[in-house]
């Protein structure tokens, strides 16, 4: 059985989170999971190929962190951005440097 919760649920429980954290730490632990289990499914990172598909927002920069780290670990990583005026600059630059 799956859990899944209200938007409202998930924001609450973030903003809660992120009033103790330091700046990005969680959008940085959710890329780093995301990273991982995508390195399950490929089972060999290096010499991969990925394809992220950007949404805006903060979701679409963990997509971004998450490929950053695929790509230093050797993956070639391509980013679709949805709407790239508004893609997550962070991310967006922390790919670019890792590509």
């Amino acid at each position: 059985m799956r859990t899944a919760y209200s938007v409202e649920t998930v924001r609450t429980a973030e903003r809660e989170l992120m009033a103790r954290l330091p700046e990005g730490a969680l959008m940085q632990r959710a890329a780093a999971g995301l990273a991982a289990a995508c390195a399950d499914v490929l089972g060999r990172v290096y010499g991969s190929r990925v394809v992220l598909l950007v949404g805006s927002g903060d979701n679409g920069g963990d997509a971004l962190y998450a490929g950053a780290r695929l790509a230093r670990r050797g993956a070639g990583v391509s980013a679709v951005l949805l709407a790239p005026e508004c893609a997550h600059a962070g991310g967006l630059a922390a790919l670019r440097r890792a590509v």
